[in-house]
Parts: structure tokens; sequence; C-alpha cells
């Protein structure tokens, strides 16, 4: 199966993408914060927007060579994409909507089966839950047979239960397509769910990219914390009924009962709500986990203050204004972290 290689410039107003990577068969996630070039970077594929300079191609297929003068039309690139909003046909059946896409071949039932929505095959848009619009949307795309799929954020706007679903789903209808797919996420859990790979983009760059533990783990730098979660990768040292025990990079944690192997290389995500901060050391509490440190870096955050802590892992607490001011939090403050063992959730 062949590979999609990029390597563009595209500058639209005071903004500019930069982008160069090639995505394999497989998943590869795409990860950043809003305006960082996610959705340009899909579009700039799929042909909908063209790049100022640089070259696109499917294998040994150009899509794109600005040098060249190549152009490919969207319709003759055989890429497919699903939207976050699935944009069915309001006036045509599930089926229909699936034999739309398949109508150079392939049948329209065989799909929905496919897809776990043969018993939608009826059903309008208009009378399907956000979960089964999407099914069919992949269902319409993959029907075409692509030869790579763009994913925009299709299931941010779902309940955990159906994006957890539709995540196995994507997998296994990747491995029986065998092409690469493409998925925008701002979802690091999902990243770390389905992606086998990540790229991260930060204003309009490739900030990292790799194996996604490693890049939403921190390895590449800044990506060690995403919207308010921390992520980190780690192995197990010691798992037993009153808890494991996790190296994340020299800094040990102790964790609920993790239930794998000393040696596995785990996971874990941390809510930043979740880790609370003093001055001077504590004794006599309930949290296992105590580790001093100093402030990095204090930044806004919403309605509240995200304070990263290197221990030297960096770790980020969310807190409140006033917290920051009662403890006079500032960069170089020594501090200790204290986070129960049960705030930890493996996340690969």
């Amino acid at each position: 199966m062949s590979t999609l290689h990029a390597d563009i410039a595209l500058t639209r107003g005071e903004f500019r993408l930069e982008a160069a990577f090639s995505v394999p068969p497989g998943i590869t996630t795409v990860v950043g914060t809003s305006g960082a070039g996610k959705s340009t970077l899909l579009l700039s594929l799929l042909g909908d927007k063209t790049p100022s300079s640089g070259r696109i191609a499917l294998g040994d297929r150009a899509l794109f060579d600005a040098a060249k003068g190549i152009d490919v039309p969207v319709h003759e690139r055989r890429i497919g994409i699903v939207f976050q909003d699935a944009l069915l046909f309001p006036h045509l059946s599930a089926r229909d909507n699936v034999a739309f896409g398949a109508r150079a071949g392939g049948d329209a039932n065989a799909w929905l089966e496919r897809v776990g929505a043969s018993a939608l095959s009826a059903r309008r848009p208009v009378e399907l839950s956000g979960g089964e619009r999407q099914r069919v949307a992949l269902a319409r795309a993959l029907a075409a047979r692509p030869e790579a799929l763009l994913l925009d954020e299709p299931f941010s706007a779902l309940d955990p239960a159906a994006r957890a679903s539709l995540g196995t789903l994507l997998v296994a209808l990747q491995r029986e397509s065998g092409v690469p797919f493409i998925h925008v996420t701002h979802d690091p859990g999902e990243a770390l769910r389905i992606g086998e790979r990540t790229i991260a983009l930060e204003g309009g760059r490739v900030a990292a990219e790799g194996r996604t533990p490693e890049v939403l783990s921190g390895s590449f730098g800044r990506i060690a914390a995403v919207g308010s979660d921390n992520w980190l990768r780690g192995t197990v040292l010691e798992d037993g009924p009153d808890g494991s025990r996790v190296d994340c990079g020299g800094t040990v944690v102790v964790t609920g009962r993790l239930r794998r192997s000393p040696g596995d290389t785990v996971v874990l995500m941390l809510p930043a709500e979740d880790v609370l901060l003093a001055r001077g050391e504590i004794h006599g509490t309930s949290a296992r986990n105590i580790l001093a440190g100093r402030v990095v870096s204090i930044d806004e955050a919403d309605d509240a203050i995200d304070v990263v802590v290197a221990t030297p892992l960096e770790l980020r607490a969310r807190v409140t204004r006033a917290a920051v001011s009662e403890l006079a939090l500032a960069p170089g403050s020594r501090v200790w972290l204290l986070v129960k063992a049960n705030a930890f959730r493996v996340a690969g």
C-alpha cells in the first residue's frame, strides 16, 4: 500500500503552514491547539486548498507539485474525508448515502454491515444519532475505495462511550483497507488508543512527529501536557494488590493496581486538577505520591491557572488564582506535589 508524502507551505493572510512528513499505512493522528493548522493541513492534502509551494504525493503519484505545475483535482486524488458533522445528504437514506460513495463499484449494504449500521439502512440522517451518522459517513467514504482517508475530528461531538466504540471500529477498518488514515483529534486519549504515529502541530509547523506514546509523553519537548491532563510514559517496576510503582523517566510514581508485568511500558494520564500543591513538605497524608520540585511556569488556563513543576519530570497542576496568590507561587519556587495513587489512569 502507498505512503502519503507531503512537503508543503501555504500562506493565508497572517497564517503560514509549513509541514513536511510521510504517513505510512496505519493510523496517524494529528494533534495541536486550535489554530495550529490541523484542518488547513487536511484540506491541502485533499486538494480543497492549494499550497503556495511544495509537493504532495501518494506513493509514486504526484497530487501536487508547484515546481511542475501539477494540481490534481479533489475528485481525482482518491482521498476520502470524514468531517465532524458527517455532511450526509439529508434527503437520502443511510443506504443511499453509502451508495453514492460506492457508485464506482461496491455494495452499500455490505459497507453498512461492516460499520455495524445495517439496521439504519432506511433511515435518513435526521433520524440518526451523532454516532450513527458517523458510522454511515465512514461507510460512505470507504465505499469509494480511497487510497488514503482523512478524518477531521469526526468523534469530537460524541459522548465518551460512542467515541471509544467508533475508535475501535476505525482501527478495524484501517486494518481491512490497508491505506493511510490521518485522524485529527483534540483528545490525547483518543490519539493513544487509535494512533500508531502522531504529528503534533504548533503554530503551523510540525513540532513533533513519531510514535504516539513518545510524542504525547514529552520525549519531543512541550507535548507532555495536552489540555488539562498530564501524559506520562513509564516502565512498570512493581505490581501488586496495594498498587503499582512506575518509573516515568527517573521519577517513580505509585498508582492503583495496573495489572501489568514488571518491565511493561504504560502510558498514564493524570488530570491536572488532581495534582495538589504545597509550599512545605507534607507528612501524614493519604496521598501515595509526594514529589518535590520547582515551578517552571505559571500559565493562564481558562478560569484557572496551570502551574508547571519540574520534579525533574514536568507535571502540570491546575489551581485557582487565589491559590497562586496565597502560596506566593512564582517561577523557581520550591513546592511539593501531592497525588493520590488512584488519580492515575492507564491510557495506553
